[in-house]
C-alpha cells in the first residue's frame, strides 16, 4: 500500500495536467472563432436594415414556472424586442389562482377564438387568452403537463416559422432579435438553429468574479470553439432561434432548448446532410449575474446537468468530445477530491513526501488558476473592446481564491448532482 501510494498520485496528476491542457486548447480555438466572428459580423452594422418584412417573422415562446415579479418583467422584455414581425406566445402550465389573476391582471388578458392545435403532443389546453393592448401576445393556460408538452403548445400555436426562446437567467436588450436572426437571412437553407449568449459585466464581489470566470471559461470553449466545428450546445441563459419545420421534424420539446437543439445535431448527423447551428456572441444577450453564492450554485448545477444531458444525449456529439466533456466536468473533479485526500492521508502516514505534494497542489489550483488567468487574457485578445484595467486585475487576483477554496466546493456541486440532466 505504502509504494502504491506515490504511483496513484502520480497517475491522477498526470491526467489533470492532461485535462487542463485539452481545456486550454479548447479556450485557444475559441479566441479565435470570436476574431473570426468579430471580423465577419461587426455589431455596429446597422441592425435597422434588418427590420425589413423580408426578415422571417418569429413566434416567441415563454413557459415560465410562475408569475412571480421576474418572470413577468421577462415577458414585458420579450414583448417589447424590436423586430419587424414577431410574436410572443406564453404558456401557463396548470397556472393557481393567484398566479393566473396576476398574469391576466399585468397583460390585460382576455378570451380568445384562436385555436391550438398542431401534431406535437402537448397538455390539454383549458383556455386561450390575448392582450387587449395593441401587441401581439397570446396566452395558452394549460392543465398539468411536462415542460415539453407546454412548450410543443407554443409551437402548435405558433404562427411564425421561426421559434424563438431566451433564458429565464439571461439579460438582453431590445435589438437582441435582430442580431439573432441574420444567420437566417444569410443562410436560410442551412441554418436550423442560432445561439446567441455572452458573459454578463463583472461586479466587483468575489461571487460575482468567480461567476464571471467560470462562464468564461465555459463560453470560450464549449460555446465559442465548439461552433467553430458546428457542434455549439447552448449554455445556461442562451437565446435561442430554432426553425419550426426542424421542431416538428424531430416530434418537438421532450425538455427544453438544450435538449432541442441536441436532438436537432443527432437527427442532422444521422441524415448526414449538411446543417449549421449558428454562434452570435454579439446578440446582445447576457447571462445574468448571480446575485448570491445560492444562485451561483443553482447556475453551475445547471450548466453541469446540461453537460450531462449532452454527454448521454446518443449521436448528438462526436465520441471524443463526449468523452472531454465527461472527463473535465466530472472525471476531474472527482479525481482531484480524491487527489486531496491521499495527499492529506499520505503526509500523515510518511508515504508521500512535500514535492510530490505540492506537484498535486499545481495540478489542481495552480492549473485552475492558469486556466481562469488564460480565460481572462484570451477573451480581451478576441474581441475588438477597450481594456478595464480595474476590471482585469479584479478578475486576476479573484483567480487566487477561486481555486484555493471555491474550486473545492464547486468540485463537490458537480459530483453531487451526477447523472441528473438538465430539463432546459
Amino acid at each position: 500500500m505504502q509504494a502504491l501510494f506515490p504511483k496513484v498520485l502520480e497517475a491522477i496528476v498526470a491526467f489533470l495536467l492532461l485535462s487542463g491542457g485539452f481545456c486550454f486548447a479548447l479556450m485557444a480555438k475559441g479566441a479565435f472563432v470570436l476574431r473570426r466572428l468579430a471580423r465577419e459580423n461587426p455589431r455596429e452594422d446597422g441592425v435597422s436594415l434588418l427590420k425589413s418584412r423580408l426578415a422571417p417573422a418569429v413566434s416567441v415562446i415563454a413557459a415560465p414556472q410562475d408569475a412571480g415579479a421576474d418572470s413577468r418583467a421577462l415577458l414585458r422584455r420579450l414583448v417589447g424586442l424590436e423586430f419587424g414581425n414577431h410574436e410572443v406566445v406564453l404558456v401557463l402550465n396548470a397556472p393557481g389562482d393567484a398566479d393566473f389573476a396576476a398574469w391576466r391582471e399585468e397583460f390585460h388578458l382576455e378570451p380568445s377564438l384562436r385555436q391550438v392545435s398542431g401534431s406535437l403532443p402537448m397538455g390539454e389546453v383549458r383556455s386561450v387568452l390575448e392582450a387587449r393592448e395593441p401587441i401581439r401576445l397570446t396566452a395558452i393556460v394549460l392543465e398539468p403537463c411536462s415542460r415539453g408538452q407546454a412548450l410543443n403548445a407554443a409551437v402548435n400555436a405558433a404562427q411564425c416559422p421561426v421559434i424563438g426562446l431566451f433564458g429565464a437567467s439571461s439579460e438582453f436588450d431590445s435589438e437582441s432579435l435582430l442580431r439573432l436572426i441574420r444567420p437566417m437571412l444569410e443562410d436560410p437553407r442551412r441554418t436550423i438553429a442560432v445561439c446567441g449568449v455572452a458573459p454578463a459585466p463583472t461586479g466587483t464581489g468575489l461571487v460575482s468574479q468567480f461567476a464571471a470566470l467560470d462562464f468564461l471559461r465555459a463560453w470560450l470553449s464549449r460555446q465559442s470553439a465548439l461552433s467553430g466545428w458546428n457542434l455549439l450546445t447552448p449554455a445556461p441563459g442562451s437565446a435561442v432561434l430554432i426553425g419550426r419545420e426542424s421542431i416538428f421534424k424531430v416530434g418537438g420539446f421532450r425538455a427544453g432548448a438544450l435538449e432541442m437543439v441536441l436532438r436537432l445535431h443527432a437527427d442532422a448527423r444521422a441524415s448526414k446532410r449538411v446543417y449549421r447551428v449558428a454562434f452570435v456572441p454579439g446578440s446582445g444577450c447576457l447571462q445574468r449575474r448571480p446575485r448570491s453564492l445560492a444562485e451561483l450554485r443553482s447556475e453551475i448545477v445547471r450548466d453541469g446537468q446540461g453537460v450531462t444531458r449532452a454527454v448521454f444525449t446518443p449521436g448528438a456529439l462526436p465520441w471524443w468530445l463526449r468523452c472531454g466533456m465527461f472527463s473535465v466536468r466530472f472525471v476531474r473533479p472527482l479525481l482531484e477530491t480524491v487527489a486531496y485526500l491521499l495527499t492529506v492521508v499520505g503526509l500523515a502516514l510518511g508515504w508521500i513526501y512535500w514535492p510530490l505534494a505540492t506537484l498535486v497542489l499545481l495540478s489542481t489550483a495552480g492549473m485552475g488558476m492558469l486556466l481562469s488567468m488564460a480565460a481572462v487574457s484570451l477573451r480581451e485578445l478576441a474581441e475588438y473592446r477597450g481594456s478595464d484595467p480595474a476590471r482585469l486585475a479584479r478578475l486576476f487576483f479573484a483567480a487566487i481564491p477561486e481555486n484555493l477554496g471555491f474550486r473545492q466546493l464547486r468540485n463537490l456541486w458537480l459530483l453531487a448532482l451526477w447523472g441528473k440532466r438538465a430539463d432546459w
